[in-house]
């Protein structure tokens, strides 16, 4: 007698009610996850920003030590649309950064050439005449024979520095190129018609194309901004308001009106030193300043660039929500965001280094604040004082 087996064949699957359980539970799980990975990603954008700047950091001091002259970056402030309009305020960010280089000094065109100063720290130009003996002065020359005067108007601007003899220290030309500015602590030293100096002109730093790679610039992540509002050295403090009734901490690198354009540029110097830092003064006109303390750059979204209202006119201090400031304004300044980072550069050695910001709160929940800085200054504090920072 044949046995005959029946094989038990089980067939697995889900049914409709399961698969619709299965996907609601999904996108639960889906709907809950994004507020929480979205500021993640975020930050992480922010992140991949700041390492982009202090690395374009890095390799200009890397480049000013191999070449043995200035290199360093600037950081060029947004402008336009392309319409030729500037948009304040965001004119106090830049989302483009580009190498320069400091182009060779000048020493004059004309052979023999050298130059007189007076008290004042007017400059002119004497040459020499074989057939008298003499030094002729520049300004006592026809205009057909004044060439040196001509070149310097053409390659000499306001805010170049000028050193006499080779020695001593530089002194920087005023908007009047031929006018040296005068400070309270660095007399000009007077030279005769007579006995005139030899002369370097050293001309701010100038895009260059020491690389390939670097005759573009260098583009910041979709988004991220270099908020140059709240960048700065720590050194210039004003106010803002019309009435006095609230102040604005705002540093060396702050859009001073609308119509600012003038790049922030941090050279370093042939030892791999912070060399010099140009900026734009309230004034309008280019400083040329060498930094005794670090350089904070800050690290934010493009939406909380700037705190200028339509008018120009600064309407809070950091924009937030229940600070009694405006309260219309719901958002916080980025120097606040502990999404964003600091990038930090020591002037003594170059070193680049790159925090996340950080804040901290009172008992009632508002920003911890130093005296001297207000909040911003708190952020860059502990910012600093954080373990396991990056340094370039």
């Amino acid at each position: 007698m044949q046995v005959e087996k029946q094989l038990n064949v089980t067939h697995w699957g889900l049914t409709l009610v399961e698969l619709l359980v299965t996907i609601t539970i999904m996108g639960l799980v889906v709907a809950i996850s994004i507020p929480m990975v979205k500021p993640m990603l975020a930050s992480n954008k922010v992140k991949s920003g700041a390492d982009v700047v202090a690395g374009f950091l890095a390799q200009a001091r890397n480049r000013a030590i191999e070449e043995g002259r200035p290199v360093g970056v600037t950081f060029e402030r947004v402008l336009n649309y392309g319409d030729g309009e500037t948009y304040f305020p965001y004119n106090g960010a830049s989302v483009l950064m580009r190498q320069v280089a400091e182009p060779k000094p000048l020493s004059g065109f004309v052979k023999d050439v050298r130059v007189a100063v007076d008290a004042s720290g007017s400059i002119s130009f004497c040459t020499w005449n074989a057939t008298t003996g003499q030094w002729d002065n520049d300004n006592a020359l026809p205009p057909d024979r004044q060439t040196e005067r001509k070149y310097w108007v053409k390659l000499v601007n306001p805010g170049d520095q000028i050193q006499f003899d080779a020695q001593g220290p530089k002194y920087e030309l005023s908007t009047n190129i031929f006018q040296i500015v005068l400070l309270p602590n660095l007399v000009p030293p007077v030279y005769s018609v007579d006995q005139p100096a030899l002369f370097k002109v050293f001309r701010k730093p100038q895009a260059t194309k020491v690389a390939p790679t670097m005759t573009v610039p260098v583009a910041l992540p979709e988004g991220i901004v270099v908020d140059l509002d709240c960048s700065g050295m720590g050194n210039r403090f004003y106010d803002r308001s019309e009435d006095n009734s609230w102040s604005v901490a705002c540093d060396e690198f702050c859009a001073a009106s609308s119509g600012d354009s003038q790049s922030v540029t941090i050279m370093f110097s042939p030892t791999g030193e912070v060399d010099r830092v140009y900026y734009s003064s309230l004034a309008g006109s280019i400083v040329s300043d060498i930094p005794t303390g670090p350089i904070f750059l800050n690290i934010g979204i493009w939406e909380r660039a700037g705190f200028w209202n339509e008018s120009g006119t600064a309407v809070s201090n950091e924009y937030l929500p229940d600070n009694g400031f405006h309260p219309a304004y719901k958002h916080i300044r980025n120097y606040l965001d502990m999404n964003n980072y600091w990038v930090t550069v020591f002037p003594r050695t170059g070193a680049v280094r790159v925090n996340r910001v950080a804040i901290t709160l009172d008992d009632d929940g508002n920003y911890l604040s130093l005296s001297n800085g207000g909040a911003i200054g708190a952020s860059r504090k502990f910012a600093n004082s954080m373990h396991g920072q990056e340094t370039r």
